[in-house]
């Protein structure tokens, strides 16, 4: 059960009994407020995968929706031209070296993977001249797709309509290429070791994703950092050190920067940059912004 989680959930914010946890969270949101600041800065922990039954969302992230004038993403999502998203991966995700995808990770692992895209209708050939991040982000899209997680349900791509609506602006923390540049710098054995926990089973990855997304929607981050976070770091610290901890690092800049201006803001980063020491949330504290996780009835 253990390495699933750091593909997958990564991917999600990224058949386990929650019902404790949910009694003991269930007024709390995935929202944090900075204080001491003269304008209002929220920051939300999204799931970048959802589902059309995770709607509505509870009334607080609404909320927090409307109070802000500007959305701030990981990305600048409005400005995203998917043809080009696609074309940038692809080229970033092409062996440099001139070796095939099986002589970077064997023989073994190659006919692992072989069998996983099979069974999701990909042929393993489109992946011979790619690099192991881009094997595995494609696999476990294609799984999550499976399962009915759709990105265009996603917290970002919902939120990013509406603000098109509503007339909000939407700026990003950094671009698609730094984005996946974290990825394309892992070292070799990380991305082999990302590739082949995102090669689960259909029942298990379904399991996880529902402990995701009830501990998320309850902002039971004590869950989700026993049960994801400490995975990741304990089995994949490269994969953990590239990203979360580089990239919360290099956010926080842009976001004291919002404390400065006179709109107010929402955050929306994936939840596990919220969870743990090296969060987002520690780092703004150690910089003189402490921050407090959010109840619905104070965002009312």
């Amino acid at each position: 059960m253990a390495g699933l989680k750091n593909a997958y959930i990564w991917l999600l914010s990224l058949g386990l009994c929650l019902a404790c946890q949910v009694s003991l969270a269930r007024d709390k949101l995935p929202v944090w407020k900075l204080q001491n600041t003269d304008n209002r800065v929220l920051i939300m922990g999204s799931v970048h995968f959802l589902r059309a039954e995770d709607y509505p969302l509870p009334d607080g992230m609404n909320l927090a929706y409307e109070q802000a004038d500007s959305l701030v993403m990981e990305v600048d999502m409005d400005d995203l031209d998917p043809m080009e998203a696609q074309s940038s991966m692809a080229r970033l995700g092409i062996s440099q070296d001139g070796r095939s995808l099986e002589d970077i990770i064997g023989a073994e692992g190659y006919e692992h993977v072989a069998g996983r895209a099979k069974s999701l209708g990909l042929p393993i050939e489109l992946f011979q001249q790619f690099e192991p991040w881009f094997a595995a982000l494609t696999i476990s899209q294609m799984q999550m797709l499976a399962l009915g997680f759709d990105p265009s349900w996603g917290i970002e791509t919902q939120l990013m309509q509406r603000a098109l609506q509503d007339g909000k602006s939407i700026s990003g923390l950094e671009t698609l290429n730094e984005q996946l540049g974290f990825l394309d710098r892992l070292e070799e054995n990380t991305q082999k070791l990302f590739l082949l926990q995102s090669l689960e089973e259909t029942t298990q990855v379904q399991e996880e994703l529902e402990s995701m997304v009830t501990a998320w929607r309850t902002g039971d981050m004590e869950t989700m950092s026993e049960l994801f976070l400490q995975d990741m770091l304990e089995e994949a610290p490269g994969l953990y050190d590239a990203l979360l901890v580089q990239r919360n690092q290099s956010w926080l800049d842009e976001i004291e920067d919002l404390t400065t201006r006179d709109e107010d803001y929402l955050v929306v980063v994936g939840a596990l940059h919220l969870v743990g020491e090296d969060s987002v949330i520690t780092l703004l504290d150690q910089r003189g912004f402490p921050t407090r996780q959010l109840s619905g009835d104070e965002l009312n």
